[in-house]
């Protein structure tokens, strides 16, 4: 882009060459001041309007409004990217704002509920399981959204941390609009693939909760709230079906581990996962680990493909059952649980566990590496699939000496397709150490076996 500037200067004597000289001088250095300004002031990226929009307002509770705790506004992002809302801010028209939002992240197709009084009495009255951002634990009185707004339509506008208008609702509680029952939310009550900063702005696209519709909910009492009030805080309309398809979820014993897998078909704004043991099927649940701190929990947002994940628990005890629970979060907070799922590790167990995410068109037995071998040896194989095929297949590991005496039954099992691998330490099942020697691993499925020669030294 290019700037053409006119700038005029009078000296007291034109046509004096000083006077020339000293305007051209007066030129040069306004242009030079002013592009350097312009260079220096440019701001960062704004935000594109519409990136995230408004799409539930509370703004005359049936519980007291003495106080501007017990109003709230649910925005939605609507790309596939994390933003970051430090910095913004969210005011009416009626100048008693702006309040400013915290450091905190809204996640890609997230949702966040700003509300006036504390996150403490927010959960009791609303429950939890979605962000929510407390005005009042950050210092802040939230401006007045029920100041009438029959009598002139009321503004709500969201700017980014440049002052740039992101979303602007200007609603009312008279036709096209919801009418005001003093009691239930307004919400953006059109499919999620068509909700934006102009549809959100039509009155005729809006609705007013009512409990056990779109997600809607009466509150209890808790804190400011006195109960009574209906609203979908936390979940948009749409949200109601699952985020996770899952067709597989099993832990696998192993020495002094326990290995999880489990297999997603499809994934729907799908955050991540996390996962939660006990020692007891119906005892306290403790989180292991989390998609916030793990990448390899986090889910794949938008996917209608195939997705392999696995997670090893080496906190474990040889011969203590351990039960598990998965848990997927959704962009908006929604969280769905599977399981119970239980394995117990031994001593004695083979620790069997998955090679990448790829369902190999084919059954195979590698070799052993290395080989000869002592102490140890790696055994990887492949279950093979046709196209589209998920379902388990019977299969047995066996070790035989080179009298083909049985020595080691290693695994007998159902297994899905994929690639897999085991150690095995040169022992019978109870491990008795073998002496040194050849011994042949038989692969064995309904569709292909396959036995390779192994060298114990000793």
């Amino acid at each position: 882009m290019f700037l053409h500037i006119h700038v005029y200067c009078q000296v007291h004597s034109p046509k004096t060459k000083g006077g020339r000289v000293m305007c051209r001088l007066f030129h040069f250095l306004t242009v030079i001041t002013l592009c350097f300004s312009l260079f220096m002031v440019a701001p960062s990226r704004a935000q594109e309007s519409g990136e995230v929009i408004i799409t539930e307002i509370m703004y005359n509770p049936q519980s007291s409004e003495t106080t501007t705790q017990t109003q709230y506004i649910e925005i939605a992002n609507t790309t596939p990217n994390a933003i970051n809302l430090n910095g913004w801010t969210i005011d009416d028209e009626d100048s008693d704002g702006p309040n400013t939002l915290p450091d905190v992240t809204l996640p890609p197709y997230g949702i966040a509920v700003i509300c006036g009084g504390t996150q403490a009495d927010f959960e009791g009255a609303w429950g939890s399981g979605y962000l929510i951002i407390s005005l009042k634990d950050d210092g802040q009185t939230m401006f007045n959204m029920s100041n009438s707004p029959s009598s002139s339509d009321e503004i709500i506008q969201l700017r980014d941390n440049n002052g740039n208008l992101v979303d602007e609702v200007n609603y009312d509680d008279a036709s096209p609009w919801p009418a005001d029952n003093n009691q239930s939310s307004i919400y953006l009550n059109i499919p999620k693939d068509q909700m934006n900063a102009t549809s959100n702005n039509d009155g005729a696209n809006w609705a007013l909760s009512v409990d056990g519709v779109d997600g809607a909910r009466t509150s209890v009492a808790s804190g400011v709230w006195s109960g009574g009030d209906v609203g979908s805080p936390g979940n948009i309309l749409g949200d109601n079906a699952l985020p996770v398809s899952l067709s597989l979820f099993r832990a696998i014993g192993g020495n002094g581990q326990v290995t999880l897998e489990w297999v997603t078909e499809s994934e729907v704004n799908n955050v991540g996962f996390e996962i939660w043991r006990s020692e007891s099927p119906s005892g306290q649940y403790t989180l292991l680990s989390s998609y916030r701190n793990n990448p390899d929990l986090q889910g794949q947002f938008n996917s209608n493909t195939r997705t392999r994940y696995q997670y090893v628990d080496h906190l474990v005890r040889n011969e203590v059952t351990y039960y598990y629970k998965l848990i997927d979060v959704s962009g908006n907070g929604q969280r769905t649980e599977h399981g119970p799922i239980h394995a117990t590790p031994t001593a004695t167990s083979i620790a069997l566990t998955t090679v990448g995410n790829s369902v190999p068109e084919r059954f195979y037995l590698h070799p052993n590496y290395p080989n000869p071998f002592n102490p140890s040896t790696t055994i990887k194989f492949e279950v093979g699939a046709d196209p589209g095929e998920i379902n388990a297949v019977p299969v047995t590991l066996t070790i035989f000496n080179a009298s083909g005496q049985q020595v080691n039954p290693l695994f007998s099992g159902n297994l899905f397709p994929g690639v897999y691998e085991m150690q095995w330490t040169g022992q019978t099942a109870t491990g008795v150490p073998l002496p040194g020697g050849i011994y042949f691993l038989n692969y064995r499925t309904p569709k292909y076996q396959r036995t390779v020669k192994m060298v114990l030294m000793k």
